[in-house]
Order: C-alpha cells, then sequence, then structure tokens
C-alpha cells in the first residue's frame, strides 16, 4: 500500500481546494466543488471564493441566492453553510441524524416534554404563510405550546424541518436577520455519496476525518468499496476516489490569504496537513472560533483580520516568523489584492519574534 508524505497531503488538499492558483469556474460550480463553504459569520464565504476563483465578485453569490441556485442552511455539522440547492435536496437527509444528535445535546432537558410531531405540524402550517424568521416562528409556537421552551423549539423546528434562508440573508456587508422558508428534500438517504464528495474536495483522508467534517461518526462506516487505499506518514489508512492525483510535495504553492472559518482547516480530524500543531491554538481560538488564515509554502504561517480605526479600514497580517525579503514581497502583492476586495485602505504586515 503506497505511503503518501504530508507534503503529498498538504499540496493535494490545495489542488483540490482551488488554492494553488487561481481558478477559472463560475461561482455555483465552485460552491458545488468545496461541497459548501461555512457561514455562520456573513463574509468569510466571499472571501474563501475570493481566494479560489478568479474574477470574483460578491454580487456573484448574491445573485445566485436571489435566484435560490445556492441556498444558505444549517448542514454540516449543524453549522450555517452555503451549498448549491440540488446539493442541499440530497445532503440535508443525510446528516439528519447528526441534527437531531446536536439539538439534544444543545438543549438536553430543556426540550424535556416538546413532541416533535405536533410541532413540526404546527410549523409548517406557519411557514406556509410565508418566509419567516426563526424568533418569530417560536413566537408563534410558543402561543400553541406555552409550556415548551422557546429556543428548544425553534431549534427542534431547524433540526426535523427543512429550512433555508431567504434573500437579503446572507449578504455581503449586510447585516439583515435571516427569514426562512421550508424546502423539499429527496427522501433516498446515501451516505456513500456525501464520502464520494468529501474526497473530491478534501482526499485523500481517514474515516476518522469525514466524521469530523460531517458532524457524525457513522458516516465513516460509509466507506464505496471501489475507494483506493493509501497510507500516512503515521501509518493511518487513507481512502480516496480511483483516478484522483496525488500532488507531489514539491509542487509550488503561492501566498495564499484563507478566510474565517474556512473548511480548508476544519475539515480532517488531523488538520496537520495544512495547520502544524505547533500553531493551532493560534488559529483554533475558544468559543468555536477560527481565525482567518496566511498560506505560506501550502502550510498555515500566520493570521489576518480586518480592522476598522475611525474610518480606516486596515487589513492586518500577523506572522508566525519573520519573512525573507521575497516571502515578504510576495506577502504584499497578494495583500494589495486583498484589500483590492476588501475596499480596505492599509495593509499592515507584522511577525512574532
Amino acid at each position: 500500500m503506497k505511503t503518501i508524505s504530508q507534503r503529498q497531503l498538504n499540496r493535494t488538499l490545495l489542488s483540490r481546494q482551488m488554492l494553488l492558483g487561481p481558478v477559472s469556474l463560475k461561482t455555483d460550480k465552485a460552491v458545488e466543488r468545496l461541497v459548501g463553504l461555512q457561514a455562520q459569520v456573513v463574509s468569510p464565504p466571499y472571501f474563501g471564493l475570493w481566494s479560489r476563483v478568479s474574477g470574483f465578485e460578491p454580487g456573484h453569490l448574491m445573485k445566485l441566492r436571489d435566484s435560490e441556485k445556492v441556498v444558505r442552511a444549517a448542514l454540516l455539522r449543524s453549522t450555517l453553510h452555503w451549498v448549491t440547492a440540488a446539493d442541499y435536496r440530497w445532503i440535508r437527509p443525510v446528516i439528519q441524524p447528526a441534527l437531531e444528535k446536536a439539538w439534544q445535546g444543545f438543549f438536553g432537558v430543556r426540550k424535556s416534554g416538546i413532541e416533535v410531531a405536533p410541532l413540526c405540524e404546527v410549523a409548517r402550517g406557519i411557514l406556509r404563510d410565508g418566509p419567516i424568521s426563526l424568533n418569530a416562528l417560536s413566537d408563534e409556537l410558543l402561543r400553541e405550546f406555552p409550556s415548551w421552551n422557546k429556543e428548544a423549539m425553534e431549534y427542534g423546528v431547524r433540526t426535523h424541518v427543512p429550512l433555508v434562508q431567504v434573500s437579503p440573508a446572507g449578504s455581503w456587508k449586510g447585516g439583515t436577520a435571516a427569514r426562512y422558508k421550508q424546502v423539499d428534500v429527496d427522501e433516498v438517504v446515501d451516505a456513500s455519496r456525501l464520502v464520494r464528495r468529501y474526497l473530491a474536495a478534501f482526499g485523500p483522508a481517514t474515516a476518522r476525518d469525514v466524521a469530523a467534517w460531517a458532524g457524525f461518526t457513522a458516516i465513516g462506516k460509509a466507506m464505496p468499496e471501489d475507494l483506493v487505499e493509501y497510507r500516512d506518514e503515521a501509518g493511518r489508512l487513507l481512502y480516496d476516489l480511483p483516478g484522483l492525483e496525488i500532488v507531489d510535495g514539491d509542487f509550488p504553492a503561492p501566498v495564499r490569504f484563507v478566510a474565517e472559518y474556512d473548511n480548508l482547516v476544519l475539515a480532517h480530524a488531523d488538520r496537520s496537513r495544512v495547520l502544524p500543531e505547533v500553531h493551532r491554538k493560534k488559529v483554533l481560538l475558544t468559543a468555536g472560533r477560527v481565525c482567518a488564515t496566511v498560506l505560506i509554502d501550502g502550510f498555515v504561517g500566520g493570521v489576518w483580520k480586518l480592522e476598522r480605526d475611525k474610518k480606516v479600514l486596515r487589513v492586518r497580517v500577523e506572522l508566525f516568523a519573520e519573512p525573507s525579503k521575497k516571502l515578504k514581497k510576495e506577502l504584499d502583492q497578494e495583500g494589495e489584492k486583498l484589500m483590492e476586495f476588501a475596499e480596505a485602505h492599509e495593509l499592515d504586515v507584522r511577525w512574532i519574534v
């Protein structure tokens, strides 16, 4: 069984994530290729697409949202994601057990006494009148079920009824409260299909990696029989789709500014193929926060963020080591492109000594 080096895993991941160079691809096809972009914060998906797709503009994603070809909804790991509407229809039934487990974990005794069937029946009746915010929905549910916990009902409906957000939710530089509508989903549950899509975007990977990305352990048992098998340098079994390229570890990897909460750094149980363990706590913060990162030679070598000082919007970059003159020039060049996209005024590059 062939062993794949850490650098080969790194370059292969970057290639499948469209981060070895800008890719000419329509926005909906890019979202499809990535399976989804984590979107519990509004702006990161826009930066995520900017870093990958040549010529991407925020209006491209908003246009797809308005036409409902791409939707924003609770999905993988029970967090909001942008996914194509076509993918949502079949992915949602696959992850239903994970959503239910999350509801139980988040609310525990607060959901005590809630009966799912009547809750969903009443909620669907309310939703038939048109898009509504979850807060307004749970206000109406509370009138019907006054003894049940309001927040637990709100989350319970989101768990058991397929809901997607409608325009203008998720707008670039927007803050409009989200309204939801019910959509139809497939009845067939095909977990192996989700495994294949994951591997196409993030492989080769272990069964634990798939489970970490999807948010539930059981999917690790849905590995198709025709997968190719490798070993990593630690001897762990890796799966991949037949015929997909393993990129050479010496393939050049340019500086890339990767968005907050990007699945690049969240989609594996072992994140060391892109995030060195020594830097993990600098990127994965408390309360589930995930910093925007700087890729240097393919690996996380710093973090970045937008800072506003009065009327000045600044791109603040903090590297984990002092850059060479050549690297500093590359950082400045890529940073200028980021500034243009973010409509920022200054670029501030610093490093930890």
